[in-house]
């Protein structure tokens, strides 16, 4: 009887030592050696532009360099606000221990980061919502860049100026609203320049292609373009290359992927606004977990952005930040 007795008590010890390490659904794992691993929602606008892929590769940089999980999903267009909406609230429930989230809507984003702040912490990227609850908000200074754009339209077209047009990005999305007045801001300061089109391509390439098209066919004078985002860039270059007038008027646009380089080095293009998206996914990873283990971080982590131009393309930064090196490794 005492064998039977020390048996069933070695047992016992043996199930509670494998318990130890076990997964808490409402908290971060525990391992034996009692570190915590974190699990933390990336949450893009969309997945397909180079832009989030360069994002996520940096999110994951940051994740193997931390030690925690990142789990990684998007909408599947740039519009999709309730999709976006049922993506927060699906991570949520499988209990994921921080949120970093771009939100397509400015408005329409709100409750939903108001609420899942009360539960996780909460890191804004790329684009601002309309709540201060949040933990950080990493993202490039987009005024900024839209002014950038617009000093160089101004030097491109010269005193004489203009009819120029914009492939405006989606209504309501934070970031490029401000790229896109920094923008008007700047080439208002000559009178020459007339802006004589404002179309949103909704963050479609195809749309943006057509809106640019429309736009050409309606302003026969049209002597300048400007393209506040990657989806925006090629559809105004696609309708060019359309009527044959690629790198026959002048072209600012924002954002880069292998054709927009491309179109810079043939001088399609006549320069690009540049963000640092790799390095956005690893400060926002770095902010959530900062966050999680109770340490200092700062609200807002601006990132400065970075004109190219056919002056300045070739040299090692610009092509980095032009061609930046994803391996399969940093996108799973």
């Amino acid at each position: 009887m005492k064998r039977l007795v020390l048996v069933l008590g070695l047992l016992s010890l043996l199930a509670y030592g494998c318990n130890k390490g076990s997964t808490n659904s409402s908290g971060p794992t525990t391992s034996t050696s009692g570190s915590k691993h974190y699990s933390i929602a990336v949450i893009p606008k969309g997945t397909t532009h180079v832009f989030w892929q360069s994002v996520h590769a940096g999110a994951n940089r940051a994740a193997k360099d931390l030690g925690v999980t990142i789990k990684w999903q998007g909408p599947q267009g740039e519009a999709e606000r309730g999709q976006q909406i049922q993506i927060v609230n699906d991570l949520l429930t499988q209990g994921v221990d921080a949120v970093c989230l771009a939100p397509i809507d400015s408005n329409s984003l709100v409750d939903t980061i108001n609420n899942t702040a009360k539960q996780v912490p909460v890191v804004l990227f790329d684009s601002g919502a309309n709540t201060d609850q949040y933990t950080a908000f990493v993202a490039t200074d987009n005024r900024k860049g839209g002014q950038l754009a617009g000093q160089e339209m101004l030097r491109l077209l010269g005193d004489s100026g203009g009819e120029i047009a914009i492939v405006r990005v989606m209504a309501g999305s934070q970031s490029t609203t401000e790229r896109e007045e920094g923008f008007k801001e700047i080439v208002a300061k000559n009178p020459n320049i007339k802006i004589v089109s404002e179309q949103y391509g909704d963050s479609d390439k195809a749309k943006s292609q057509r809106v640019a098209g429309d736009i050409l066919a309606a302003h026969p004078n049209l002597v300048g373009f400007y393209g506040p985002n990657e989806s925006s860039t090629v559809g105004i270059l696609n309708a060019l290359r359309d009527v044959k007038k690629n790198g026959k008027m002048k072209f600012v646009g924002f954002d880069s992927s292998e054709d927009l380089a491309k179109a810079l080095d043939d001088g399609e293009i006549d320069a690009l606004v540049l963000q640092n998206p790799v390095l956005m996914g690893d400060k926002a990873v770095r902010a959530a977990v900062a966050k999680l283990k109770g340490e200092t971080v700062d609200k807002n982590q601006p990132i400065e952005p970075t004109l190219i131009t056919k002056a300045n393309k070739d040299q090692p930064a610009m092509q980095q930040l032009l061609r930046p090196n994803l391996s399969a490794e940093d996108l799973k």
